[in-house]
């Protein structure tokens, strides 16, 4: 057994259904006024957790009060998490702050986020 697998077991054991939103390609006007387009949900399971926070990330402006950290399972994602994405956790969009693979010898494990509320 593989640590991807152990990893994606424990995250769907402890964790919770949520979507990952994809921002759709906007579409620009004739005035250089962009508008978005429909996101693209993709179903994920994700661990959520908040943060010990340190005074030090808070004054730092590294972290804010209320943001989680987010470890998204790679079984069944079929995109790869980027800081454009927002997540809607139990009804809850939550935009996304940092994203990095947890990716020794270059497989990734899963993905920890960095959410925080819209």
């Amino acid at each position: 057994m593989g640590l991807t697998h152990i990893a994606s077991r424990l995250i769907k054991k402890h964790g919770q259904a949520a979507t990952l939103l994809r921002p759709g390609e906007g579409t620009v006007d004739e005035y250089g006024g962009y508008t978005p387009g429909p996101d693209t949900g993709y179903p994920v399971t994700l661990l959520s957790a908040t943060y010990a926070i340190e005074l030090q990330l808070l004054a730092g402006g590294f972290l804010d009060v209320g943001d989680q950290r987010v470890l998204l399972s790679v079984e069944g994602l079929t995109v790869v998490p980027q800081t454009t994405d927002k997540l809607l956790i139990d009804g809850i969009e939550f935009e996304t702050r940092r994203v990095a693979p947890l990716a020794p010898a270059d497989a990734v494990i899963f993905w920890e986020m960095q959410v925080r509320n819209v």
